[in-house]
């Protein structure tokens, strides 16, 4: 064929399905041709036009099938000429049983085969997430008529299943209405809110947020229109259906001066076109009064502390960012393997236990295998994730088990669009130091295109090894991951809520338990600007907000530690957050408490006073032994 040929084919992706399948004379006519219409009428694409775009720019691939009771082979690559391509059967003959089974199917069908220009392909985990999140295989995916399976390298075949966003339970549906877009033409708008801010994503084929544009039985992208990465936006998701872009997509097949719809390569809306132009026009005015509305609430009812709790909330906030630094903070110095049982005070639920054994408590196993297998990793970023804002550079490490890979052996890095990874020095294991690790460093770099809200991916492989590094592009510019306590007066359903891309962790005080210990505070004695500097109201605000951050703290890690773990159903996954967020409490939450109040409560600054208005004069009363200029106990009587 006198083709250039693929220099190195190393990784492939094969598609597979049971329908009609191809034989000869069906790969000359499709491939021959821009594009042709499917065999039936409700069917989705137009075959040959995306397939023939991906096998160019990918330098080649096959197309395996069985029609017909014919078999038939074909490759496919870049014409060396002033063709733009050339293809050629390499199988045309009758079909056999031996040919269905070398496809996997029973009768009929067909297997696409492109190659991939990678020199190594990203963790299974992750690649797995990937084709869940892939937009355009959504409505495969939502079809309860169709199954699609994958298989990776390593791994048994598992099913893909369609990713779900949790609703808000208060104001799940905002908008859901049919619109016009241009004479003739509408679309039917769903505009749904997030209990939570959706997460974005490094690639726009893969986000879960927005508004995802449907027609037929396609989707072609998500979009939030002029909207993109307004935090009004971040809870905002739903589908945008217009048959239009269906019909206007075919009648290029046989114009002289074509303009599609939907980009040849699939990747979205061709923005170029009418169409379209209006179409987002038209998304843009249903969100413009949405995220209006969610900016306002987000900033309505807020509750502006006095100047002395803002300065505890300060000293709280930095105990607070120790104890997420070390959580994500790997093991160095410390090596490659867990210590010994150690020695320590007994404690009196160590003597309890000491006692009768069979009442002990167990710990999460799932956990523990866990936590060891993380330790035992070959190679691991010295902490992950990372937090990065927009243009920000950061150090990080590497760190080898150089019980496993020698020094010497080459280091691959693979860094998402969005971030620049440069190692520091050559790309190679380093000689291990005395204690008995190695360490390569390297320096990171968040561009200014990134969005808030984006989790990157920066990926190191040595000799079958891989670590992953998880960035997380954040708003806010402090040095740790939160940066002050909000409070609200909201009766929310949720205590509090961190919010990593602000740095905000928001107590919600119009709950009843809060408004209980406000009355209490009023009873007191206190005034109304002084209600939170009561005792019990601010271990309360303590706690709830400490608790938040424990709890996301802990997702991030257990969903790193067991990623790609298919074992672990919803119960022993909650249960491993449940018990990480207890080990990080166990850890840190002693220190936080004497940052985030007043050293007087350590001290015996709390007494039991027996007089107090309105009360009983046998009623008990708390309080603090330091009292303010004004006869007011410091943190008031409870």
């Amino acid at each position: 064929m006198r083709a250039p040929a693929i220099a190195r084919w190393r990784n492939e992706v094969r598609c597979t399905d049971d329908g009609v399948g191809v034989n000869a004379a069906t790969v000359d006519a499709r491939l021959g041709a821009l594009g042709i219409a499917p065999d039936h009428d409700d069917q989705r694409g137009l075959f040959g036009r995306g397939l023939r775009d991906v096998w160019l720019a990918q330098g080649g691939g096959r197309i395996e099938g069985v029609r017909d009771g014919r078999a038939v082979e074909s490759w496919f690559f870049p014409a060396a000429g002033d063709a733009p391509y050339a293809f050629a059967h390499v199988i045309d003959e009758p079909a056999n049983p031996a040919h269905a089974r070398a496809l996997g199917v029973d009768l009929t069908g067909t297997r696409v085969t492109v190659p991939l220009a990678l020199r190594a392909l990203p963790v299974n985990a992750r690649l797995r997430r990937l084709v869940a999140q892939l937009i355009q295989i959504r409505p495969v995916l939502a079809d309860p008529n169709r199954e699609l399976w994958l298989e990776l390298p390593g791994d048994a075949a598992q099913l893909v299943t369609e990713p779900t966003i949790e609703p808000d339970a208060g104001r799940s549906l905002l908008f859901d209405q049919e619109v016009a877009v241009q004479p003739g033409v509408t679309a039917r708008i769903t505009v749904r809110r997030a209990a939570a801010p959706i997460p974005l994503s490094p690639s726009r084929a893969t986000r879960l947020g927005g508004l995802l544009v449907r027609s037929g039985r396609a989707a072609h992208e998500a979009t939030l229109g002029n909207y993109e990465g307004a935090q009004g936006a971040r809870h905002l998701f739903g589908d945008v259906r217009c048959e239009a872009i269906e019909t206007l997509q075919r009648r290029p097949l046989n114009s002289l001066h074509p303009q599609v719809v939907v980009r040849v390569d699939r990747s979205g809306l061709n923005e170029h076109h009418p169409l379209v132009q209006r179409l987002r026009a038209a998304i843009d005015r249903v969100l413009a009064p949405i995220v209006a509305d969610e900016e306002r609430r987000a900033s309505a009812h807020v509750v502006r502390p006095g100047r002395a709790l803002r300065v505890r909330d300060e000293v709280g906030v930095r105990a607070l960012n120790d104890a997420l630094r070390n959580a994500f903070d790997a093991p160095g110095s410390s090596g490659f393997t867990q210590g010994g049982s150690g020695r320590a005070n007994p404690t009196a639920a160590d003597r309890e236990t000491a006692r009768d054994p069979a009442h002990a408590p167990s710990l999460n196993a799932v956990s523990q295998e866990a936590s060891g297998e993380r330790l035992r990793a070959a190679l691991r970023f010295k902490q992950s994730p990372l937090r990065l804002h927009a243009g920000e550079s950061r150090n990080t490490s590497l760190i080898f088990d150089p019980t496993r890979l020698s020094a010497g052996a080459p280091v691959s890095i693979q860094s998402d669009p969005g971030l620049h990874f440069k190692l520091q020095g050559d790309a190679i294991v380093p000689v291990n130091t005395r204690g008995g690790w190695s360490r390569l460093g390297g320096s990171i770099r968040a561009r200014a295109s990134v969005e808030p809200g984006e989790r990157l991916m920066v990926t190191a492989q040595c000799a079958g090894h891989v670590a992953e590094l998880e960035v997380i592009v954040v708003r806010h510019h402090s040095s740790g991951w939160v940066q002050e306590i909000a409070r609200k007066d909201d009766d929310a359903v949720i205590e509090a809520h961190f919010d990593h891309e602000d740095g905000v962790v928001t107590v919600f005080e119009g709950r009843r338990e809060f408004k209980a210990l406000e009355r209490a505070a009023r009873a007191s004695g206190l005034p109304k600007a002084r209600l939170r500097e009561y005792l019990p109201y601010r271990m309360l605000e303590v706690e709830v907000a400490a608790n938040a951050v424990y709890a996301w703290a802990a997702e991030h890690i257990i969903s790193r530690r067991l990623a790609g773990e298919d074992r672990f159903d919803g119960v022993e996954h909650a249960a491993a957050v449940r018990y990480e967020a207890q080990v990080l409490r166990h850890r840190t939450h002693e220190k936080l408490m004497r940052a985030f109040l007043d050293p007087e409560v350590f001290e015996g600054g709390v007494r039991l006073a027996h007089s107090a208005p309105r009360r009983r004069p046998d009623q008990p009363v708390l309080a603090l032994e330091s009292s303010s200029p004004h006869g007011l106990p410091r943190h008031g009587q409870g």
